[in-house]
């Protein structure tokens, strides 16, 4: 009894669940119980009963009743249960739970393959290369998150390994080969995805040159260094290679994990923690979406993993400008930059309500030296933006700094868990891939010290999962550097281009023109797209003139704050009446601007890099998924890659708040497709999210019948491939795949949908680790793994890839497990 009342406890701290009665066999799925949470009090168990526990068998039966036999049935030999001399000591044998930035960076990696990482490399002369190797293995003494190993949402320190810089000797080449082994070594570190599960979280090389003269490249894994980590790293680098003695850090264990412990533990942390949450969720169906950008959507692009970047530097002279400027109107140089941004954002958006990602670090005061600990100390927050045309830049960036002051001071629910419950509300992915980061906090970014020994910066990159675009912006010796990172294909071609030329020449308007802060916000479309257009407007073809209900001498493409649109932006196509006509045609709705008159037409349109008007003509091709408006014909073209398909249709349905994807298709003759061939082939060719829920197999002559318009109808009166494939009886495989996907997500089983999609019905990454994990327990050499999980989803795909992994005994294996659960009910 003591036990139970010990796991509710914890449960009602984890979840913060204080006024919540939870019985012995409740779901605890049902009362928010998540795969975080999971990891959180499996930790709090093993330490408090010093007992061996494992994520998969509580993340299987979440009840507290079941965990009472969890815990009661392991037992421990006395040898076991004696103190561990080792746990005294810096090297803990027991691994630690991910923060909750370190376990959605851990996961991106998992389903997207990028890593959070920042690249940076430094240009000097005279290094002393013996003393540069003495000062980095004292500096991986100093810091054990230097040799951080993160594997299955966990991290540990398995040794201080013995580290060495590597060189490479390129002082006997001619420039011309100098440049290009630099630019591949660039190109390779700065994409690279370190081992960390191996504990490499560091890599530091160094190109020896010509002259005397190198480039010390540094590349670390923000799952355990964070940006602000990396400024320490490169700091206490050049004191060590300068001899200097630093002061001690705590040598009886680790200092950042024994951070993630105080703060778990910190009552105060807990109930501002509480308070947050309820301020956060308070707001949510307040928040903007993402910015409605040119981007490519997600699982289209081409060569997704790639970045580039753009980088300004405004002079010593430019910045005590813009801090008098700040200065005189009672705002931060942040601020001025950050409204600059979004003004540009907002430009290029079909919206100007959106949301930006603000990155900032916290470190609660828990040790007398956490300002000199390496590790994550990460948080995000969601700026909620809302420009319009006739607003002032002082006026919006006076409310944007009282919104991110507002943000920060509720801090301690995180931004990654807004993002969870964002997702929740409107049932789809909710990401925040347009990122605004500051280190004007810090001062200047890098030491003279560091410049004068190690180098001076001269290239510095970073990328991160789900993140598209990340400005940064940093004091660098007396002035203030601006750096864009770009994942290079996400937007339509020339798109980030303009948007930084635009956003440098805000700010160098500013300062140029103080006056400019109170004038009204700068909305503009680049000059040569201007005058590309005044110079040939654009025409509209024959037919679409004819649907038209007046008659236009000139068009143009308009967003939301009713600017025109650069090129690539969606906004609504807008025709001008002639004087002579406007009496006839009042009671459209006309638009005046500027002593002109403007017709609003029902077409969503764009100008393309050509000046040509791309329209959508069919009000149904236009559809927005995930934060990305798509043209549904794209999707039908990959559908169409598919040999056994001859013609194909994709829908969108609203339903259930959401928008769903479904295809009407007419096979090539005698062919044929089952359900789990086309989720093979759908998988090989469109991401996740665009892969049809439903699909429906059809004759030529009823896919000439289905009308966008009657589509509601025709879902209801016929059955689709994966409807039929349910109703068919479950092999004994499917059964088991079943069986274990509903223990791990918390369903109670319903064979009348058996064919569930995990990640609809609640999975995370998290739960397919444990889902894997579940499976090779029983399917020994099944091959599944977690991007199998990602990829496959539901029970019937799954099961289809045990079955070819291991044909001769897969069944044979499903068939006991069945006869053994049978066996206990």
């Amino acid at each position: 009894m003591k036990l139970q009342q010990e796991i509710i406890q914890h449960i009602h701290t984890v979840l913060q669940l204080d006024s919540v009665n939870i019985s012995p066999q409740d779901n605890l799925i049902e009362h928010g119980l998540h795969s975080l949470a999971i990891m959180q009090l499996v930790d709090v168990f093993e330490k408090q009963y010093q007992k061996p526990l494992s994520y998969t068998d509580f993340a299987m039966s979440p009840t507290v009743e079941d965990w009472v036999s969890l815990i009661n049935s392991i037992t421990v030999s006395p040898e076991a249960q004696e103190p561990a001399v080792a746990l005294s000591y810096a090297l803990p044998s027991a691994s630690v739970a991910l923060s909750d930035m370190q376990y959605a960076y851990w996961a991106g990696r998992q389903s997207e393959h990028t890593a959070a990482h920042l690249y940076m490399e430094f240009a000097g002369q005279n290094l002393d290369i013996q003393k540069l190797q003495t000062a980095y293995q004292k500096l991986v003494q100093r810091h054990p998150m230097l040799n951080a190993s993160i594997a299955n949402g966990r991290q540990s320190i398995q040794a201080l390994d013995h580290q060495q810089i590597q060189i490479h000797d390129l002082s006997h080449l001619d420039q011309v080969s100098v440049a290009e082994a630099l630019q591949n070594r660039r190109q390779q570190m700065s994409h690279q995805q370190l081992a960390i599960q191996n504990g490499q979280v560091i890599d530091i090389q160094l190109s020896l040159l010509p002259d005397h003269q190198h480039i010390l490249h540094i590349d670390s894994d923000m799952i355990a260094i964070d940006p602000q980590s990396y400024l320490i790293v490169v700091e206490d680098l050049t004191a060590l290679y300068l001899g200097k003695i630093l002061s001690p850090l705590n040598s009886s264990s680790i200092d950042y994990f024994d951070y993630l412990q105080q703060r778990n533990e910190d009552p105060n942390y807990h109930a501002k923690s509480l308070q947050d949450q309820q301020w956060w969720q308070n707001r949510l169906d307040q928040i903007s979406p993402a910015p409605d950008l040119p981007l490519v959507p997600e699982g289209l692009r081409e060569n997704p993993q790639q970045f580039e970047r753009l980088a300004f530097r405004f002079s010593e002279s430019d910045k005590q400008k813009l801090q008098q400027i700040a200065e005189k109107n009672h705002i931060s140089v942040q601020t001025l930059c950050l409204t600059a941004f979004a003004e540009t954002v907002a430009t290029w958006s079909s919206s100007p309500q959106f949301r930006l990602n603000l990155p900032f670090f916290v470190r609660e005061s828990y040790q007398q030296t956490i300002d000199e600990i390496v590790g994550d100390f990460a948080n995000l927050s969601l700026l909620n933006v809302q420009l319009n045309a006739q607003e002032s830049f002082y006026s919006a960036a006076q409310r944007i700094e009282q919104q991110v002051q507002q943000a920060h001071e509720h801090y301690a629910y995180a931004g990654i868990h807004v993002l969870r419950d964002l997702s929740k509300l409107h049932q789809q992915l909710e990401t925040s891939p347009i990122v605004f980061t500051s280190a004007l906090d810090v001062g200047e970014i890098f030491s003279e010290e560091l410049q004068l020994h190690l180098g001076q910066p001269v290239w510095c990159i970073s990328q991160g999962p789900k993140v598209d675009l990340d400005v940064q912006i940093a004091y660098f010796n007396q002035g203030l550097v601006v750096n864009w990172d770009i994942r290079r294909h996400a937007f339509k071609p020339d798109v980030i281009q303009h948007m930084f030329e635009h956003y440098i020449a805000q700010i160098t308007t500013m300062i140029q023109d103080e006056t400019q802060v109170h004038a009204p916000m700068a909305y503009r479309l680049p000059e040569a797209q201007h005058a590309q257009r005044q110079l040939q407007p654009a025409a509209l073809a024959a037919h679409v003139l004819a649907q038209l209900q007046v008659d236009c001498d000139q068009y143009r493409v308009v967003n939301q704050i009713g600017i025109d649109c650069p090129d690539w932006v969606i906004g609504t196509l807008w025709g001008r009446v002639q004087a002579q006509d406007v009496k006839q045609h009042s009671r459209l709705n006309l638009k005046l601007v500027q002593g002109q008159y403007w017709y609003p037409t029902r077409y969503a349109a764009y100008y393309n890099d050509a000046a040509e008007i791309i329209l959508f003509e069919d009000q149904h091709q236009l559809v927005k998924i995930n934060g990305y408006w798509l043209d549904l014909n794209e999707v039908c073209q990959k559908i169409l890659e598919i040999p056994e398909v001859e013609h194909a249709k994709v829908y969108s349905v609203h339903q259930d708040g959401k928008n769903r994807l479904i295809a009407c298709l007419v096979l090539s003759p005698q062919a044929e497709l089952e359900q789990h061939q086309l989720n093979a082939a759908y998988t090989a060719r469109l991401p996740q999210y665009l892969i049809p829920e439903q699909s429906y197999l059809m004759s030529a002559e009823q896919f000439a019948q289905v009308q966008a318009d009657h589509i509601q109808d025709f879902i209801q009166k016929n059955q689709s491939l994966a409807q039929w494939s349910s109703a068919q009886t479950q092999t004994p495989l499917e059964q088991v795949v079943y069986f274990m996907m509903s223990k791990i997500i918390g369903l109670q089983p319903d064979h009348s949908n058996a064919n569930i999609d995990f990640f609809d019905y609640g999975g995370d990454s998290l739960l397919a680790t444990h889902f894997v994990a579940a499976l090779h327990r029983y399917f020994k050499d099944c091959g599944i793994t977690v991007v199998d999980i990602f990829s496959q989803r539901t029970v019937q795909n799954i099961a289809k890839v045990i079955e070819q992994n291991i044909p001769q005994s897969a069944h044979k294996i499903a068939e006991i497990f069945l006869k053994v659960l049978e066996g206990k009910k």
